[in-house]
This record gives structure tokens, C-alpha cells and sequence, in this order.
């Protein structure tokens, strides 16, 4: 099998027009129509899907406008399945072969008040050339309010079109509470996958090296290598690595950065377990340590999360943990200890989850999330990087003194909060592996 680029968070992908050798396929992959690629999906669905004893039978593909219908209807039978989608090939080639996608160049988290607070801005982007800041509060968009907007269901269809050229006007608070409007074209943003990279003096001799970490995507790897090549020759003793709005991506650079950080004296070993469906079950495999240029060679890792951290994130820190210390800190993962395989439908990609994980030591399920080791605030009042943001500080602490901040309980009560305003949300996972970005 072909290991390629795929959506969410690792997938060992299938190549062809919605079936292969090993694929019981009966419907036409040259037939394109609506139906046509409908019944392919289902057809794919009733054989890979890792919950295919779960889809109904007597799904007829004429009924559905497309396939994403289809598939909705799919995952209805199955709640553990937040993630499955399609998209088109050429969207997934876009972000996964170059971090990229069509939008404003912005990310988000919602408020209380269900407004969109500002969480990252790319360089170079529309949001960035208007001005727009980590910590605006964007309250309104096209003058209807945001919270009317996620209220009606509207706000993904308001933000993301999909197409370049499409204009919107954006209300928003600064910093200092000014009320302020933007007026945004959309555009092929790229986002980097290593944003930001800096070793930092956490005091007594200790020289921590922290990284901004946004997609595990194709360009990742060599993002990666630069920020440990620079961490190595500084002579870093400790490591953070920032996944709070990393939504996975691909296999292969989750063995790269977990190799990165223990060092090729675990190349070999297993990192994590891929199990099929029975149907499948010859599918199943151990993947194991890289070996790679630079690692830190670290006997413990810390790794700032929120719930936008998911996938292959979370594969990262639950498979180190079978072999050293890893701290998280922040609030509770997403909780995605499930993977996609991606086969090509017409001018789609269907991505199924195909197979669960598990760490070597077979730790795994975690649909609840992977909880904080300290809980600590997504401070967005603080640029990313800072070192009296209050997740970054609290990550330092840990570092310095092996136990979490004094503000910890604080932060877990309003992270709870913040949760129960706003649960995780079903987003697809992969497409756009900064979450909510736009």
C-alpha cells in the first residue's frame, strides 16, 4: 500500500477511482453521477469503515444530493464518529501537499457570548494586511452578528466559501475595546507548519526550545528539522511543543516529531498500532520510530493542548507516553484515537475512519480527550510565544519545578466553562488542520 497526504490524521491511503485489488466494489467507479459516485461511497463504507457493521442497509445512493449527504446519513448510525468527510481532490492536495487553503487567513475560538475570538493570523494574509490581531473579538460579519449566525447555522457558509475573491465585512474589537471593521477579500492563504520556533531561558541554567506547531502536513518535516536543528546547536535540555490548535494531518510526521524528540535510539521500536476492521484485518500494522537528523534526545516532553489538539497530535503525546514523561498543559485534547484512509471518488476524496490507535503500550480509546497534566488559559490577550502567556508560563513552571502553577485550579474551573459553553465541536478534522481556520 501507498502512504500518501491525507486528511485528519494518518491514514495509509488508497490510490484509485473508489476501489482497489483488495475492495469488494460493485458499483461503477466510471459512473460519476450524483448517484453513481453515491453508491461508491457506500459501497467503500460497507467495506472499510471501521464501524461497518453499523451503516443501515437499504441505503439507496438516488435519495442523497451527494456524497457528503450520504456519508452524514452513515455517520448518523455511529456517535463515535465525528470525522469522516469528503472533499474534493484538489482541496486536499492544496493544504496537505502546501498547507494550503482558500480564506481570510485567520484563526478562532468562540467566546461566551458565542462571538469569534481571534487566535492566530498568517502572515502575509488578508486579515494580517487589515490589521486584524491575536485577541480581536470579531462580533459581527456582513453586519449580522455572530452569534445570530451560530445560532441559524450559518457561520461556516458566511466564512468559508471556498472560492477566492469573496468578499466580506468583518466588525471586531481591539485590544483596547475600539470597535473596528475590516473589510476582507478571501484568498489562498498559506499556512506555515512550524509558525513559530525560539529557545527561551527558563532560568537555573535551562535553555527550553518551543515551537508553534499548526499541521502535520508534507512540508512539515523539513519546518521541524530547522527549529531542531537550531534547538540542538543552542543546546537545549528541555522542550514545549505547541499543539493547541493543531488538528493532525499525516503518519509519517507524527513518527518525525516524536523521533525528533526521543532521539534515533528508539528507531525501531513501535510508536503506535493501526487495527482494521475485521473485513480488513490484514491491514493491520505496528508503525514504529523514524530515524531522523538532529533529535533532542529528551528524557521527558511537555506539550501545551487545548481541545482544537486532535489526531495525530494526540498520537504524538500518547505514544511517547509509553516510553517517557509527557506532560500536557492547558485544557483536555479533542479526542480522535481513530484514522482515516482516503480513496479517490471521481473528483472527490472519501475519508472514511478506517482504523483505530493505539500506543505500543495499548493505550488507546481516548474519545474523551487526553486530559491537561495542569490546567491552564488559552490566553489570547498575549501574543503566541510569549512567555507570560499563561499557558507558555505554566508549561516553563513545569518544567522548572515538575508541578503545575498555583493558578491551575483556576484555569481548570474556567476551562470548564468555556467547555460547556461550548462543547467540542464536529468539525472535519484534516481539512484545515489549524481548526477553525478561515
Amino acid at each position: 500500500m501507498k502512504q500518501v497526504a491525507a486528511a485528519a490524521v494518518l491514514l495509509v491511503a488508497l490510490a484509485g477511482c473508489g476501489s482497489d485489488a483488495s475492495t469488494s466494489a460493485t458499483a461503477s467507479a466510471t459512473d460519476c453521477s450524483t448517484t453513481g459516485e453515491n453508491a461508491q461511497v457506500l459501497t467503500l463504507m460497507n467495506s472499510w469503515y471501521y464501524w461497518n457493521t453499523s451503516v443501515p442497509t437499504g441505503l439507496d445512493p438516488a435519495s442523497y444530493p451527494s456524497a457528503s449527504a450520504l456519508l452524514d446519513a452513515i455517520r448518523a448510525f455511529q456517535p463515535l464518529d465525528r470525522f469522516s468527510y469528503v472533499t474534493t481532490q484538489a482541496a486536499d492536495q492544496s493544504f496537505y501537499g502546501a498547507g494550503q487553503y482558500v480564506g481570510y487567513g485567520f484563526g478562532f475560538d468562540f467566546d461566551l457570548s458565542n462571538d469569534l475570538v481571534v487566535t492566530a493570523v498568517y502572515a502575509g494574509s488578508p486579515a494580517a494586511e487589515a490589521g486584524v490581531q491575536r485577541g480581536d473579538t470579531v462580533t459581527a460579519i456582513n453586519g449580522v452578528p455572530v452569534p445570530n449566525l451560530v445560532t441559524n447555522g450559518t457561520l461556516d457558509s458566511t466564512l468559508g466559501s471556498g472560492t477566492p475573491g469573496t468578499t466580506s465585512t468583518f466588525t471586531y474589537l481591539d485590544a483596547q475595546s475600539s470597535v473596528r471593521t475590516a473589510t476582507l477579500t478571501s484568498a489562498v492563504i498559506t499556512q506555515p507548519s512550524v509558525s513559530q520556533s525560539s529557545v527561551i531561558d527558563a532560568g537555573g541554567g535551562q535553555k527550553v526550545g518551543y515551537i508553534v506547531f499548526n499541521s502535520f502536513i508534507d512540508t512539515s518535516d523539513a519546518q521541524l528539522d530547522q527549529a531542531f536543528s537550531d534547538f540542538v546547536a543552542q543546546g537545549v535540555t528541555g522542550v514545549v511543543v505547541d499543539e493547541r490548535y493543531n488538528g493532525g494531518g499525516e503518519l509519517t510526521v507524527a513518527q518525525h516529531l516524536a523521533t525528533l524528540v526521543v532521539g534515533n535510539g528508539y528507531a525501531g521500536r513501535p510508536l503506535a498500532t493501526l487495527t482494521y476492521n475485521a473485513q480488513h484485518s490484514d491491514q493491520n500494522q505496528t508503525v514504529s520510530f523514524d530515524t531522523v537528523g538532529n533529535p533532542l534526545a529528551l528524557s521527558s516532553a511537555v506539550f501545551i493542548t487545548t481541545g482544537d489538539t486532535a489526531s495525530a497530535s494526540e498520537l504524538v503525546i500518547n505514544s511517547l507516553r509509553a516510553y517517557i514523561p509527557v506532560a500536557t498543559i492547558g485544557s483536555a485534547t479533542f479526542g480522535k484515537p481513530v484514522g482515516e484512509d482516503g480513496f479517490n471518488v471521481c473528483s472527490d476524496v472519501l475519508y472514511p475512519i478506517t482504523f483505530a490507535i493505539a500506543n505500543a503500550s495499548g493505550s488507546g480509546g481516548y474519545f474523551n480527550g487526553l486530559p491537561a497534566t495542569c490546567a491552564a488559559l488559552d490566553d489570547t490577550s498575549h501574543a503566541l510565544g510569549d512567555p507570560t502567556e499563561a499557558s507558555l508560563t505554566a508549561a516553563l513552571a513545569y518544567l522548572r519545578t515538575g508541578s503545575c502553577a498555583s493558578s491551575s485550579t483556576l484555569a481548570a474551573q474556567e476551562n470548564a466553562r468555556r467547555e460547556a459553553a461550548h462543547p467540542r465541536r464536529a468539525r472535519r478534522y484534516g481539512f484545515r488542520a489549524l481548526v477553525n481556520a478561515y
